[in-house]
């Protein structure tokens, strides 16, 4: 992919956005044995907070998913950096846990960047597609790792509010520089948003989210949570059959690229996510300061940003089945690689650079990559997120299970291995489950 001056600017927005919006979703993380001594926050509680922002990102993700299909995405693209600004200036200064909770929220409608980018890139690069979705999706797994690394630092030389208000400040600068650099949609599509199917599906997704959050502290208050998830979600499903601008296409969900890319997400979620949480405590075990569990993922975030805008060219040259089998089974390997040895904080590193440096951005390039490529050009965002909220959810889980474990006094190895096992299901299932034996032509 190579930019002609005109995308150049677009390009860097949109490459901006991917790295700041990465590195706010995983700031907390190294951050969490600080927040939960300042704040006063319990296992359970810290858990929580690692999941609002997502949990967020799931509810809206299809909304304004579907407003950027119709409408364009520049516009939904300002709306959301204002959020997210707005959010991290909260988080920044919150002094109690439901104040943070609240700034997470509002950054958690950043969740909705990633798709919305997608469908910019496609309208930008649209001969070369999957090179584009590759390198913004490898540079969002870039902001993750940066997050993790500048954390920790930024907590210890300055203080925990400005891990937030230093990315605050970029994606301000972003919204700032974005109208005039970022193209207006070709087609303006003025259909009615589906607001009750909007309104169901939020519901389902949050009751979900909140049947995972209690199932610790009570098995019978999470089953019955399920049972009234899954009745919003069938009354989700009801009336998008029969609405005439439907919020998703159901039809988008039966495409075998659609549904086989949302299990794979979902699996992937729930495991990165999961190590994500562990490790920091892990490191906090030893003792280490909120700067030196950065230092320990330092390598990771080297090999990601060297690999993670490499990942679409791999998926284009190599086919999407191929790199997301490597993906996949790199992210596997490094995380068992820490269940079996996690004595010294080196091996921890080690582990954190196969599983996070080379895995994850290449499996998730080629999950996203296999979506777009199987839906039409007006249903990019949809069903990017669609396999978003896949992700979203996986992610929660995981990292609620994560912290159950330690709450329950688990080992954790036993935390590890299961996140390992999570991520290879969709490569046993590799027989049921096809993605596309040939490159991706965009």
């Amino acid at each position: 992919m190579t930019p002609h001056n005109s995308t150049r600017p677009a390009m860097a927005v949109l490459a901006a956005l991917a790295v700041t919006i990465g590195a706010l979703e995983s700031i907390p993380f190294p951050a969490l044995p600080l927040l939960q001594r300042e704040l006063g926050l319990d296992p359970a509680q810290a858990g929580l907070l690692s999941t609002t922002l997502i949990i967020t990102s799931a509810i809206t993700m299809p909304v304004v998913a579907k407003i950027a299909d119709d409408r364009g995405g520049r516009r939904t693209l300002l709306v959301l950096t204002w959020c997210i600004v707005a959010g991290a200036v909260l988080s920044a200064f919150a002094t109690s846990f439901p104040v943070i909770l609240l700034g997470q929220f509002l950054q958690g409608l950043g969740g909705g960047v990633l798709p919305v980018s997608f469908v910019v890139a496609r309208q930008l690069f649209r001969d070369s597609t999957p090179v584009a979705v590759g390198v913004l999706t490898g540079l969002f797994t870039v902001g993750s790792g940066l997050g993790v690394l500048v954390a920790g630092p930024l907590a210890d030389a300055l203080s925990r509010q400005w891990m937030f208000l230093l990315p605050a400040l970029v994606v301000a600068a972003v919204a700032i520089v974005a109208p005039s650099a970022l193209p207006g949609p070709h087609t303006v599509r003025r259909t009615r948003l589906d607001w009750p199917g909007a309104t169901l599906l939020a519901l389902a997704l949050a009751t979900l989210m909140l049947a995972v959050f209690l199932a610790p502290q009570g098995l019978l208050a999470a089953v019955v949570l399920l049972v009234v998830a899954f009745a919003f979600g069938a009354g989700w499903v009801a009336v998008e059959r029969r609405a005439d601008h439907p919020l998703v296409d159901l039809g988008i969900l039966r495409a075998r690229g659609v549904w086989t890319a949302s299990i794979t997400a979902g699996a992937l979620g729930a495991s990165y996510s999961a190590t994500y949480f562990l490790v920091p405590q892990l490191l906090s075990g030893f003792g280490a300061t909120a700067s030196e569990i950065s230092l320990y993922l330092f390598p990771t975030v080297a090999v990601a940003v060297v690999v993670g805008p490499l990942s679409g060219v791999f998926v284009r040259r190599a086919g999407t089945r191929a790199a997301l089998v490597t993906g996949l089974a790199l992210t596997a390997a490094g995380t068992l690689f820490v269940a079996g040895w996690h004595e010294a904080p080196w091996q921890i590193a080690a582990g954190m650079l196969v599983t996070l440096g080379l895995g994850v951005g290449t499996a998730s390039t080629a999950t996203y990559t296999t979506v777009i490529a199987s839906v039409r050009d007006q249903d990019t965002g949809v069903a990017a997120a669609t396999c978003g909220i896949a992700r979203a959810i996986g992610a929660a889980l995981g990292v609620q299970v994560a912290a159950a474990l330690l709450v329950a006094g688990s080992s954790f190895r036993l935390g590890f291995v299961l996140a390992a096992v999570v991520v290879l299901l969709p490569l046993v299932l590799q027989r049921k489950i096809r993605f596309s034996e040939t490159a991706a032509q965009g």
